[in-house]
């Protein structure tokens, strides 16, 4: 992906027209970290994105919170579970893209990404280490779960739903939710159209290395199929004839061949194992992800469907032995054919390969010098 291209939308979407270097760099440090996590769904990349954008007030670079927790319970030496801590010597409030706080959350990130976050928490001001953070706790990512309130990306975006307004529940609650929907939604309209435009870039190029390959003819000056249909007698006519026949009968088995195949896949992807969980809603929830014990968990699955299965693979196997039959027919054929035309096109090939077109070398040529062209512009972007 280009960045400037990006750069140059959200800048007049998101930063009206104000978009610094600064912001830039922080954005790109976000960038690579997905790259390197993994993290291709360019919806994960919006919300996360849109998040530093509100959490970092627009800076883009991790930041600390204004007043460094003043007035609030994680601005004491004071743990969430509510006991007092005399070491370290540190207070936990807001730093980060996403505002790391508490006492425990800096542990836990501490632990995940074994980093010593308690011992020094300023860490979480590294664009590099934030931004390892921020993909770590809005995601299922070393924890299998989303570390900061139980829920993750996989919940609010996946193959059946895009949910950005309760996506807001990653970080906290339902705060400002409306207004980070909008950051998202700006922010992924900006992706796409980058990576819209480097697509149109190279059907640019695919379109004119054609053009010319069209215009300017790619082959040898040849006469081959001329001087082969001059010379080729009614009996060889009739053995082409032949074998064209014998290769649609093929082609219509093939279909036949795929229909099936995916037909079977179909019924094993539709038959997946069930897992349900049951909490216990009277007991009191964890304190930390807000969520009540397991009270039972069930567990089904079907394997009528793998029996099945294995029926029709056999089948299929007695089909293809039917077509490794006709292929060798076929073959016969065209042996007979090429020892009555030898002769003619030992001829032929001697002209072929003595004769290279001039205009065809010069085509080449172009195309070289476009393709080389066209990389220095990308490089230059």
């Amino acid at each position: 992906m280009k960045t400037y291209k990006l750069f140059n939308e959200i800048n007049q979407t998101l930063f009206k027209g104000t978009l610094t270097n600064k912001q830039k760099e922080g954005i790109n440090y976000k960038l690579k970290a997905f790259d390197k996590h993994d993290i291709t769904d360019d919806r994960w990349r919006a919300y996360m994105l849109a998040t530093s954008f509100h959490e970092t007030a627009r800076t883009m670079q991790p930041i600390e919170e204004r007043g460094k927790g003043a007035g609030k319970p994680y601005g004491q030496r004071r743990k969430y579970s509510g006991a007092i801590y005399a070491e370290p010597d540190k207070l936990f409030f807001g730093r980060g893209d996403v505002q790391l706080t508490w006492y425990e959350n800096y542990e836990m990130m501490g632990r995940l990404l074994d980093l010593p976050l308690l011992e020094e928490p300023e860490l979480a001001l590294n664009p590099l280490v934030s931004a390892r953070i921020m993909i770590e706790g809005m995601t299922r990512g070393r924890s299998n779960r989303g570390d900061f309130t139980g829920v993750s990306l996989e919940n609010y975006f996946n193959a059946n739903k895009e949910d950005p307004f309760n996506a807001r529940r990653i970080i906290n609650g339902l705060d400002c939710a409306k207004l980070i929907e909008g950051y998202y939604r700006k922010f992924l309209s900006a992706l796409r159209m980058s990576a819209l435009r480097n697509s149109g870039l190279i059907l640019v190029f695919v379109f004119v290395a054609s053009s010319l390959l069209m215009l300017g003819g790619c082959k040898p000056k040849q006469v081959v199929n001329e001087q082969y249909v001059a010379v080729t007698d009614s009996t060889a006519v009739f053995q082409l004839s032949d074998s064209l026949q014998i290769k649609e009968w093929q082609m219509s088995v093939l279909r036949t061949h795929l229909n099936r195949f995916i037909e079977e896949n179909f019924n094993l992807e539709s038959k997946m194992w069930q897992k349900e969980i049951y909490y216990d809603t009277s007991a009191v929830a964890d304190s930390v992800s807000g969520k009540h014990p397991v009270l039972s968990e069930i567990v089904s699955t079907n394997i009528i469907t793998l029996e099945k299965s294995s029926i029709n693979n056999e089948a299929l196997m007695s089909v293809d032995s039917i077509v490794g039959i006709k292929i060798s027919e076929l073959n016969s054929n065209i042996d007979l054919k090429v020892e009555k035309l030898v002769d003619e096109n030992k001829s032929v090939e001697t002209i072929t390969l003595s004769k290279t077109s001039m205009k065809y070398k010069w085509v080449v040529l172009l195309i070289i010098l476009f393709i080389v062209l066209i990389l220095k512009y990308n490089y230059c972007s």
